[in-house]
């Protein structure tokens, strides 16, 4: 967030700097603001931007967390459609966030997000292979709801989990047809894993399949009957 309030800052102190009024132009150049965040004498932080005069906005930070000299953390940034009167530079907000977590040169999370910051959902790579297997949906309070994983990476889920619900694809068809409860999702996982407990489950009964079935409490914002 740092980051972020800081090129903010940049771009707005541009700004001000020339208040002419004019149409975006075709092939509007980007420009980049450089940002040194602790004082060490090296840049971590850069802004990218477009230049138009009255248009300024931000479309993408990148930082270097660690400070090796690589990029871990981006942000593709929009602006609020709804900005306050007279303002010279709409709010921006974050759209698409990709990170480095644990600093090996490969993307872990990739996050997607809705106004106000909303986090729409996160896609996961657990097992460092490149594929995002693990999709992880939240709800409006900005809490994980559902837990989906494409074990066979066949490009959709086969495995969905609540807190206290999962249901599985077991024949991989798209149609989950086993499913099994536990008091907490920590548990859920560890029955997964030894393919313990597992009941067969009717289409109608499917909370994947009739998302009126899921409870309030586990309503994700995509994909719980919302959207």
């Amino acid at each position: 967030m740092k980051y972020f309030l800081l090129l903010s800052l940049i771009l707005f102190s541009i700004i001000c700097k020339d208040k002419e009024k004019k149409n975006f132009k075709f092939t509007t150049n980007i420009k980049v603001s450089e940002v040194d965040t602790n004082d060490d004498k090296k840049i971590d932080s850069r802004g990218y931007y477009m230049d138009d005069p009255g248009n300024f906005r931000f479309i993408y930070t990148e930082v270097d967390k660690n400070l090796d000299g690589f990029s871990d953390y981006m942000v593709w940034l929009g602006s609020s459609s709804a900005p306050k009167l007279n303002m010279q530079i709409k709010d921006a907000i974050k759209v698409h966030e990709e990170e480095d977590e644990d600093f090996d040169g490969k993307i872990d999370a990739i996050k997607w997000f809705l106004p106000n910051e909303y986090i729409s959902l996160v896609q996961r790579d657990k097992n460092k292979d490149g594929y995002f297997e693990t999709t992880v949906y939240y709800n409006f309070a900005k809490i994980p709801v559902r837990t989906e994983i494409d074990t066979n990476f066949d490009g959709r889920a086969d495995q969905i989990l609540w807190e206290t619900r999962a249901e599985l694809d077991t024949d991989f068809d798209g149609v989950p047809d086993k499913f099994l409860t536990a008091s907490t999702k920590l548990i859920l996982e560890d029955l997964i894993a030894k393919k313990i407990e597992m009941k067969s489950l009717n289409k109608k009964d499917s909370w994947l399949l009739n998302q009126s079935l899921i409870p309030a409490e586990y309503k994700s914002i995509i994909g719980s009957g919302y959207n």
